[in-house]
């Protein structure tokens, strides 16, 4: 899952990580994020930290209860949380990325978050 705002970096970010062989649901609101998160099962979600209708962390803590083995990737252009206190206030948060970013480098971090999660499904015996 995606959530960005600007509709030419949602378009870039969803683009380049479909082309890299992951499937996209691309969100521009909070509120859309957190209706998605009722029916949709992500296995990452890529979260702006900032969106027009307020802050996404509300999405990330929602994800948290609604598809608890989601992993949360914050890519931002915020000065917000200098010192990785975002880390405290989402529990399902593994990286934050501030732009401008390379596409090449997002597909990088949803790759390396997937493959974590598969490790420790097979480490819990379960299906990956």
């Amino acid at each position: 899952m995606l959530l960005e705002d600007d509709a030419g970096l949602r378009f870039t970010f969803s683009a380049g990580l479909e082309s890299a062989g992951h499937d996209v649901i691309a969100l521009s609101s909070c509120s859309e994020a957190i209706q998605a998160l009722k029916t949709f099962k992500p296995d990452v979600l890529v979260l702006d930290l900032l969106i027009d209708d307020g802050s996404s962390i509300e999405v990330a803590s929602f994800a948290n209860y609604a598809a608890p083995e989601a992993e949360v990737v914050y890519v931002t252009g915020s000065g917000m949380f200098p010192r990785g206190e975002l880390f405290n206030m989402v529990n399902n948060l593994r990286w934050v990325l501030r732009k401008p970013i390379q596409i090449a480098d997002l597909n990088d971090m949803i790759s390396h978050v997937a493959l974590r999660q598969s490790e420790t499904a097979l480490s819990f015996g379960q299906a990956g």
